[in-house]
């Protein structure tokens, strides 16, 4: 699942101080959300290769950046009901093996305790391939404003694929997504994390074709549930 970003723009420099890279070895291969010290929150279908590292603080993926933080994972808790067939809930639970320092450029974000609403603009982030199908992929961290639609909406143009655990956000004119390669990473509204990219046409910033994401606040007493007993 390649990781990408369509329609956006360079985001201000750790304007996203949540954002998290993972890594296997030196690749990419999913963002992560930082919701407290020493907890990461990602999407369930990034399954966790050999070595996997954590870059936190980072703007430029491949530069070296003062205030950057590299963590190890020490155990990843995926939802126990996530379901690889229909990606229904897909999130997971990253605790790292020492806390970060909460900095500037390294901090957690809310998580949200109830829906957004269709309509509202919010932003998604991530260092995925920005061109599509050709893949390429940026250096620097890139945002994208997205408006949420509704579940309504959503299920009449993924017809049996939307569950009440998922949210959807794109532009129903077409080019502004995040597409697969953004797995796992954010959708912040108003400051608080409201999605975690799930998944998409294959296609990316395809009209009528909006990026579906876990709808984070349904899941907020799993998160605090499963960061209380590990």
């Amino acid at each position: 699942d390649l990781t990408r970003v369509v329609g956006g723009r360079d985001c201000a420099a750790h304007s996203q101080p949540w954002q998290v890279g993972i890594l296997d070895m030196y690749k990419l291969y999913c963002g992560g959300v930082l919701v407290a010290k020493q907890w990461v929150v990602t999407a369930a279908h990034c399954t966790m290769p050999g070595i996997t590292s954590i870059r936190l603080g980072k703007h430029n993926l491949f530069a070296q950046e003062s205030g950057a933080q590299l963590k190890r994972v020490l155990k990843s808790v995926p939802h126990p009901d996530y379901d690889p067939t229909t990606k229904n809930n897909d999130i997971m639970m990253l605790k790292l093996m020492t806390p970060v320092i909460v900095t500037e450029t390294v901090h957690p974000i809310p998580v949200a305790a109830c829906p957004p609403q269709p309509g509202m603009s919010c932003v998604t982030s991530g260092w995925g391939a920005t061109t599509s199908p050709e893949v390429s992929y940026p250096e620097v961290l890139q945002c994208v404003t997205v408006t949420i639609i509704s579940t309504a909406t959503c299920q009449q143009l993924y017809p049996g694929y939307i569950t009440e655990n998922m949210l959807c956000a794109g532009s129903l004119e077409g080019g502004r997504d995040s597409c697969q390669g953004d797995s796992g990473g954010p959708l912040v509204c108003n400051g608080t994390l409201q999605g975690i990219v799930s998944w998409g046409m294959e296609k990316c910033g395809q009209p009528r074709r909006p990026g579906v994401y876990t709808k984070v606040c349904r899941f907020a007493q799993w998160i605090q549930d499963t960061m209380r007993d590990n």
